[in-house]
């Protein structure tokens, strides 16, 4: 069982990466550092091989954001069975409804340790 992290911040994925294996072990992350990385990732999974039980994105990184790259996989006939967890930077109303509209999931993006934990929790519960 795997996860896709798109981000451009290596602090944010060895924090994740890290509570994750706290809260399950059996959670695998990888990461890339950008939708087009994503994108080319998911392309190269071969017949026969899995796709991510999850990806989590944030609404703003370079390289193709979050939300254009929310829009090009939720638009994919192969790619939008894959959940998404969306991070904000923020309360957001509009990127919420804007999320949910897509079928994804959001949680505000964890700054502290026990934000990093609720976090990984959520994320557990959303690709079993």
């Amino acid at each position: 069982m795997y996860l896709i992290y798109v981000s451009t911040d290596p602090e944010a994925v060895e924090m994740l990466e890290a509570v994750l294996q706290r809260v399950d072990k059996k959670k695998l992350l990888v990461a890339v550092s950008n939708g087009y990385d994503l994108i080319q990732f998911l392309q190269n999974v071969k017949e026969g091989e899995s796709y991510p039980d999850l990806i989590i994105l944030s609404t703003h990184r370079s390289r193709l954001n979050g939300r254009e790259l929310l829009e090009l996989l939720k638009t994919d006939d192969i790619y939008r069975m894959i959940p998404v967890i969306m991070f904000l930077a923020g309360e957001h109303e509009l990127e919420e409804k804007w999320c949910e509209q897509l079928g994804t999931e959001t949680i505000l993006s964890p700054t502290i340790p026990k934000e990093w934990v609720t976090a990984a929790r959520r994320i557990c519960e959303a690709c079993n």
